[in-house]
């Protein structure tokens, strides 16, 4: 069993990855219980390996995120009518949850797969950017399953003789089998998913269906100035049509703090140990770690 300081370390690491989302939950009124569930690094060959067997290179941030926590889960509750209702929920799938979406099906299939719906012909969403194929003109592996209501997925594009040869981009699948932009790293989504302290459905906000009214007013409860700059430039972008530069840009070109990947995910020593941030911080208070953490719902009662 890890000691008390090597437990206040790692939680000073989570603190400083999540940018101190953990401590800004807690001080919230109605939020209770948050929880961040303990991963171990992964370790080295386990990468190496997946890289091996699907013929992709991660990207470095990725990498360096796994090689520092393999996967993410934070869990928060409320307190809202007299009981304890769960609501946000951040996570990352590791190294291994990274699966293939789906394969192209071959002429002797005799099930329909997700490539046969697919279209012959390149199409471009409102920014300009292609959609995503199912075939094996794309590899698609998921991020975030998302609760069920949708899956975050990581997209490689350029595929050449089933070897990736560019850089993967985050897009958001929902129900309707719809693609959605929403990052064009990591980094940039790993900053939308903190930001939106993983409210329900937040990902809806990047699609055409946008956020149910229940949904609104849990944003307007916790992240009112998220959703007000978020449909701002929602609104914005409807009204002109961004020029290649800007499509190049995450679907939250908005005034983030930058993000110093190496100083974020710190990766490993080569003694295995994870490297911890030095800086001295407040203890995390009612936060509890715990290797099983109760699962979220995407549906919640709209408070009254």
């Amino acid at each position: 069993m890890a000691s008390s300081s090597e437990q206040s370390r790692v939680r000073e690491l989570f603190d400083s990855m999540t940018l101190g989302v953990v401590r800004s939950l807690e001080k919230k009124p109605g939020v209770t219980d948050v929880r961040l569930l303990d991963r171990q690094p992964a370790e080295k060959h386990i990468i190496f390996t997946w890289e091996q067997k699907n013929m992709c290179i991660l990207p470095e941030d990725l990498k360096s995120f796994f090689l520092t926590t393999n996967g993410l889960l934070i869990q928060w509750n409320i307190k809202f009518d007299g009981s304890v209702l769960p609501l946000g929920k951040m996570e990352l799938n590791p190294v291994t949850g990274l699966v293939l979406l789906s394969k192209a099906s071959s002429v002797s299939d005799e099930k329909p797969s997700l490539a046969d719906l697919d279209a012959d012909s390149d199409e471009e969403d409102g920014q300009g950017h292609i959609k995503p194929h199912f075939d094996n003109r794309c590899k698609v592996f998921e991020l975030d399953p998302c609760d069920s209501y949708g899956k975050v997925c990581l997209v490689y594009k350029d595929i050449k003789a089933g070897v990736t040869t560019g850089q993967p981009e985050i897009w958001f699948l929902d129900r309707s089998l719809e693609w959605w932009y929403l990052a064009s790293s990591f980094t940039d989504y790993f900053r939308m998913m903190i930001v939106h302290l993983g409210l329900p459905l937040w990902q809806y906000l990047f699609t055409a269906t946008g956020l149910s009214p229940e949904t609104k007013q849990w944003f307007n409860l916790y992240a009112p100035t998220r959703l007000a700059i978020d449909m701002a430039n929602v609104e914005q972008k409807a009204q002109q049509k961004p020029n290649s530069t800007e499509r190049n840009k995450s679907a939250t070109n908005l005034p983030f703090n930058s993000l110093d990947v190496n100083r974020l995910f710190r990766g490993k020593t080569d003694k295995g140990k994870s490297k911890l941030s030095q800086a001295k911080k407040p203890p995390l208070g009612k936060t509890q770690n715990s290797s099983q953490g109760r699962q979220g719902q995407s549906g919640r009662s709209a408070p009254r």
